[in-house]
């Protein structure tokens, strides 16, 4: 089934109502959806090595090729509503789902398609490593 004008706008204004930030790697895919959807393929020039936000906008924009744009808004209604619905059964009682996030203060641990990554969360002290608490 494709997502229509509507179903898109509808999408549009559901992530503006998220409760939960979906992370950098979830809006940078939902950028580039909506900029395929709405534009059509890249057609920006690469932004400069040391450009490293609008760099990494135009990568994920510049990685999807010649998608379709009905394909392309498709994909955005899909990630919006798996990112709605998501966020609705966390909020709804589960209980560990919160106290993960809360157990580790100087970690960001993330798991994607079976990829766990773990990233140092301490720019006080420039992610270095110390055996200080703090």
């Amino acid at each position: 089934m494709r997502a229509s004008q509507d179903d898109f706008e509808n999408a549009m204004n559901q992530v503006k109502l998220l409760k939960k930030d979906p992370g950098n790697e979830v809006k940078l895919k939902l950028y580039a959806l909506y900029k395929q959807a709405t534009e059509g393929p890249c057609n920006m020039p690469k932004p400069g090595v040391f450009d490293f936000i609008n760099k990494a906008k135009w990568d994920a924009w510049n990685a999807l090729g010649s998608l379709p744009k009905e394909t392309a808004r498709q994909n955005y209604v899909d990630l919006v509503s798996s990112l709605s619905s998501s966020s609705e059964s966390s909020s709804q009682g589960k209980p560990g789902a919160d106290r993960e996030q809360q157990e580790y203060e100087n970690l960001v641990v993330t798991s994607e398609d079976g990829i766990t990554k773990i990233m140092f969360n301490r720019p006080t002290r420039k992610n270095a490593i110390s055996t200080q608490k703090g």
